[in-house]
């Protein structure tokens, strides 16, 4: 069996005390891997509702061309589509009416070169790319490729960069925020005048 979630690794995090029960009763157990199991494939959800999910999709699929998943994870394991859906919502909020249309037109293009395509999520890898390159020159291209990047690298707690997948690929190691005192020394020095 080689789930994300196998049911040592489930044991050893629930800790001795707390997987004592969940050895007595295998059908418990069971239950509990189903559920960590189906908390790891589903996503979470998109909070700020900017996008649709059929313009969730074809955003996704934008983006993993922009930044594929390879040997290395790309703008989907980093949740770069959840960035984007916030961003829309708050301080990238201008640019939302430039995305939108964006992507109507770029399904447009689609239907109009592969008749019965709706959307661009729903086309093949090269057929996505050999329509992202008819438009990359374009505002909306640029809006998204940046949108992409940003949410690849940026802090997590922007929505994307989930589990801090960009930052590992770089090597980067966050070290959350410090302020002083540090200690003792910047404690008392706080207090002399």
């Amino acid at each position: 069996m080689n789930d994300a979630v196998s049911r040592r690794a489930f044991l050893a995090a629930a800790g001795t005390a707390g997987a004592a029960w969940l050895l007595a009763d295998p059908k418990q157990l069971h239950a509990a891997l189903a559920h960590a199991r189906a908390r790891i494939a589903t996503p979470p959800p998109y909070q700020f509702a900017a996008l649709t999910p059929a313009q969730a999709a074809d955003v996704e699929a934008i983006t993993m061309r922009i930044f594929p998943t390879d040997d290395t994870p790309g703008a989907k394991e980093a949740g770069v589509v959840h960035f984007i859906d916030k961003s829309l919502e708050t301080f990238a909020a201008p640019q939302k009416p430039l995305l939108l249309m964006g992507l109507a037109d770029l399904n447009q293009k689609a239907g109009a070169k592969w008749p019965g395509t709706t959307a661009f999520a729903s086309l093949t890898p090269e057929q996505q790319d050999e329509l992202l390159k008819s438009v990359e020159q374009g505002p909306f291209f640029g809006a998204i490729r940046s949108a992409t990047i940003i949410g690849m690298f940026s802090n997590p707690s922007y929505g994307g960069n989930q589990d801090q997948t960009g930052w590992k690929l770089l090597g980067f190691e966050s070290h959350g925020i410090y302020q002083p005192p540090f200690g003792y020394y910047d404690a008392e020095a706080r207090k002399a005048p």
